[in-house]
């Protein structure tokens, strides 16, 4: 219940080494940071006359129960050559990528202090984006040395040449445009296998996508996209595995606030374990789709709908296995098991909004049994502790002018009056909460509205309990970048700048 209260039990500080060089170095690098369970990964590729790699860790749950305020990212490894791209693998230490581009991707297991464990080559003609981690198998999106299969030929994806690992602003200017990636490219750090696997298309609606992909289950991909020919967002399911013929699932979103400016992001995970809820950040203008995992495996059945494009299914039809929701999703991990890290912006008070969204069902559903008296006497300890919590069940759509549509009594149904009248009572006083005045304290506490709410399904459609979530707006003071956020099991951490610590806000 530590994590419904919104307040930290404990924050520290994250710091980079005193006086290190090669983070003071202003050459040309590349750098990321890989964030699992609760481990921290920095790397720095330098790229200089001999080329390296430096890598600093830390590990926030050690660091816990400690008496130092301070988690220190240390220096645990340097490398002899430039990676393209890094990942922490559990029961490994991390694996790289390095891109030739006379011969293709290298991948090479290291130990957490940098041993060098074992090493894989596979031929590509260019590889994309980053490493996706599915316990000791790292993925890649590349291009690969087959003919290009007829359906990618003229599949137009206008920015994927600069997701092209050998891509560098300013620099590369005669990478070919005309490539598919059509090929997830996997290999076992552990047992040395390799495995490649093509990217399905159908005939009737060819997909777009920007190497945005994970894992669902031990062999099915989920993979963010957009129709190549038509306007939409699409989430595609599917096998990895060789001999497997089923059909991948294909959800469709149609609408967007800029049909221009459609997002292939997925929001990343931070946990090894498999996540039930799968988010499709798609819409640019914040809006997100949070599946069930079940309806991407196809455990819940589903059917395609759509009409142009023929073949797809739409996800508004499916109110039960997935929500869209209003919201934006930081840059880093956003993920943790059923938990979700979400923001919105508020203009007047110029700063983020931190809400975190349970998509626990049995958590959901312990606190749908409190009675009437329980409930008050909950949202009184809210109110006392400054504490700000929403129970939602009830099912709608989020459109493209923020409008929300009910799902609970879908058209043609004609909803109850009451149910009409209820709607116009949850609306006005979610208007009301936006109108709210945000004081311009620096105290979350003094800034933000507290209490409990619970928004229901209707009495007739509590039962089996929906497709819910419980909502928490977070205290973490001081907080005006939400887009460097990430959230593990037990904290939520601000993750370091170049020239700024960062913050681990423990929940546990």
């Amino acid at each position: 219940m530590v994590w419904l209260d919104g307040k930290p039990t404990l924050v520290k500080t994250i710091a980079w080494p005193a006086d290190d060089p090669d983070l003071k170095w202003k050459g040309w690098n590349r750098e990321k940071w890989s964030v699992l369970d609760s481990q921290i990964l920095f790397w720095r590729a330098l790229l200089l006359e001999k080329p390296k790699t430096v890598i600093y860790m830390a590990d926030i749950a050690s660091a816990r129960d400690t008496q130092v305020d301070t988690i220190l990212l240390e220096r645990v490894a340097e490398l002899d050559y430039a990676a393209h791209c890094l990942v922490i693998v559990p029961d490994v230490g991390f694996v790289t990528a390095e891109w030739r581009s006379n011969s293709g991707v290298y991948f090479r297991a290291h130990s957490q202090t940098g041993e060098f464990l074992r090493e894989r080559h596979c031929p590509a003609q260019a590889s994309y984006g980053n490493l996706y981690v599915l316990g000791t198998t790292v993925s890649l999106c590349v291009t690969s040395t087959d003919p290009i299969p007829p359906n990618w030929k003229n599949v137009f994806a206008p920015y994927m040449h600069f997701l092209r690992l050998d891509y560098r602003a300013g620099y590369t200017h005669d990478l070919p445009q005309n490539l598919a990636a059509e090929t997830i490219l996997t290999w076992n750090a552990d047992s040395g296998d390799l495995r490649m696997a093509k990217i399905p298309q159908i005939s009737s609606a060819k997909i777009a996508h920007d190497a945005q992909f994970q894992y669902i289950s031990s062999h099915k991909i989920v993979l963010a996209s957009n129709l190549a020919n038509h306007c939409g967002a699409v989430l595609s399911a599917f096998s990895v595995n060789a001999g497997d013929e089923e059909e991948p699932l294909m959800f469709y979103h149609g609408q967007h606030s800029n049909p221009e400016c459609i997002n292939n992001d997925l929001g990343q995970t931070s946990t090894s374990t498999l996540s039930p809820i799968v988010v499709h950040n798609h819409d640019s203008a914040s809006r997100i789709t949070i599946f069930k995992s079940e309806l991407l495996l196809g455990d819940i059945p589903s059917v395609a709908t759509s009409q142009d494009p023929s073949g797809l299914r739409e996800v508004w039809y499916y109110p039960n296995d997935a929500r869209t929701l209003s919201f934006k999703v930081p840059d880093f991990p956003c993920v943790a098991t059923t938990r979700l890290l979400v923001y919105r912006r508020d203009e007047r008070a110029e700063r983020p909004i931190i809400f975190v969204l349970d998509f626990d069902q049995t958590l959901l559903a312990a606190l749908l049994s409190k009675q009437p008296s329980e409930r008050a006497d909950w949202n009184a300890q809210l109110v006392d502790a400054c504490a700000q919590v929403k129970v939602v069940t009830r099912r709608f759509n989020i459109d493209v002018e923020d409008q929300i549509w009910d799902a609970e009594y879908p058209w043609p149904q004609q909803a109850p009056p009451e149910w009409e009248a209820h709607l116009d009572t949850i609306l006005k006083d979610d208007d009301n909460d936006d109108d709210e005045d945000i004081d311009d304290s620096d105290s979350d506490d003094e800034a933000l509205p507290s209490g409990l709410k619970y928004d229901e399904a209707p009495e007739e459609h509590r039962k089996p309990v929906p497709f819910g979530y419980v909502q928490t707006t977070l205290r973490v003071e001081g907080v005006t970048n939400a887009r460097r956020l990430a959230i593990t099991r037990q904290a939520v951490l601000e993750l370091p700048e170049p020239t700024k610590n960062g913050r681990v806000f423990y929940f546990d």
